[in-house]
């Protein structure tokens, strides 16, 4: 409460830290294969997101096929109900129990070497001018006004 009178708390969850990204095709949806990410520390902070090196990331998640499927579930989930588009990364904690918990979705994410939905579209085998140049295309064939 140092800034201000309300605080947002949240309980705690330890897991697996995973990430699904959503690409939208003519109002499509594609989701990628979820993505773990793993770091040394055990948090995957802002040194961790950029800088390359010790933080390892596993395309397809290490997670059974349950898991998997619950996840990226939860992820065209959160991308439908939150009416988001074209494209999304939704992050998640895997708890012991093998249950996605939401932590957020992100409607920017980013296509640096060190960016997650980068390398979830080259392990699907995609080629990613190609894929970009797709997502463009589909948003320029909607004509929209807003």
């Amino acid at each position: 409460f140092a800034y201000g009178d309300v605080a947002l708390i949240e309980q705690a969850v330890t897991g697996t830290e995973v990430s699904v990204s959503i690409l939208e095709f003519d109002g499509h949806p594609l989701v990628l294969p979820p993505l773990e990410i793993w770091t040394p520390s055990g948090t995957y902070d802002f040194e961790a997101r950029s800088t390359p090196g010790p933080t390892e990331f596993y395309v397809p998640a290490r997670l059974d096929a349950k898991t998997t499927q619950a996840v990226s579930d939860a992820a065209l989930t959160a991308h439908q109900a939150l009416g988001l588009r074209d494209i999304s990364r939704t992050d998640f904690i895997v708890d012991a129990q093998g249950q996605p918990q939401f932590l957020e979705s992100n409607v920017a994410p980013g296509m640096t070497d060190t960016s997650l939905l980068p390398q979830s579209a080259q392990a699907a085998g995609y080629n990613l001018p190609e894929l970009y140049t797709a997502l463009v295309q589909s948003v320029l064939n909607q004509k929209r006004t807003d």
